[in-house]
């Protein structure tokens, strides 16, 4: 994917994810308040029924956990200066944006199953500082890799007594990923970075259930944390300074069912 195309979707991403949180802070409170001042049972016989649907917008803060190779562990320790003049390699937070459809399934009185299929839109950035460029020169250079992923979720959720109108919930499952583009931060792979196309994660989170009249509406904080190496090797210096890298997500998801 070129670069201008990639630029043009991440700020359409960003202009997303300021709208969702702008939408958190003004419907969530106020809805908080508005349910304590509700004596009427919205959709009384609403966790009798065995399926629901629904679907979701999110806004995620995500980057890489890394860890460092022993290549990189080498230069810092043959540097003079105990490794101020040396590279020095970060991953940075950034956001994103994905959305999906929900399948729910009552499995008990406080338990559910949850399949939560989606598509998300990353760009993940690892900063790398002093890093030696072929001019010469000693430069910081960012790589960033853009990814679209195809997130298969499935989920158990806990859900507490309700609550008149509302009711806090905690949600627990894996989640396998598909990434649909290239998977370089570079389209010469001797420049850059490059990632593994599937991937797994562990997701927990917790939320509140609000019930209005015609639907349900609850906002949730989930973490994802991946189980599996994305690195893949390339012919880069930057590649060679990773030895292990894996996603890490802290979503704002806000649920319509």
């Amino acid at each position: 994917m070129a670069f201008t195309n990639i630029w043009h979707k991440l700020y359409i991403h960003r202009s997303k994810i300021s709208l969702f949180a702008l939408l958190a802070i003004l419907i969530v409170a106020p809805a908080a308040q508005a349910q304590k001042k509700i004596n009427t049972l919205n959709k009384p016989g609403y966790d009798d029924k065995l399926i629901h649907y629904g679907f979701y917008l999110a806004a995620p803060l995500t980057r890489y956990n890394i860890q460092h190779s022993q290549e990189y562990a080498d230069q810092l320790a043959a540097s003079a200066t105990g490794g101020a003049d040396a590279t020095h390699v970060n991953a940075k937070f950034s956001p994103g944006f994905y959305t999906g459809l929900v399948l729910n399934v009552r499995l008990a009185d406080y338990l559910d199953a949850r399949f939560v299929p989606g598509v998300g839109f990353y760009s993940r950035k690892i900063e790398f500082t002093n890093m030696p460029q072929e001019s010469g020169e000693i430069q910081t250079v960012d790589k960033t890799i853009s990814n679209t992923m195809v997130e298969l979720p499935v989920l158990l959720k806990y859900r507490a007594k309700r609550r008149t109108n509302t009711r806090m919930y905690l949600v627990a499952g894996v989640k396998p990923g598909i990434d649909l583009g290239s998977g370089k931060s570079d389209e010469n792979p001797d420049l850059g970075l490059a990632i593994e196309k599937f991937d797994l994660a562990l997701e927990y989170g917790f939320g509140v259930d609000m019930f209005y009249p015609f639907f349900k509406f609850a906002p949730e904080i989930r973490f994802s944390h991946g189980l599996i190496n994305q690195h893949k090797l390339t012919g880069s210096q930057y590649s060679r300074y990773i030895q292990k890298q894996t996603n890490h997500n802290i979503s704002l998801i806000l649920f319509f069912e």
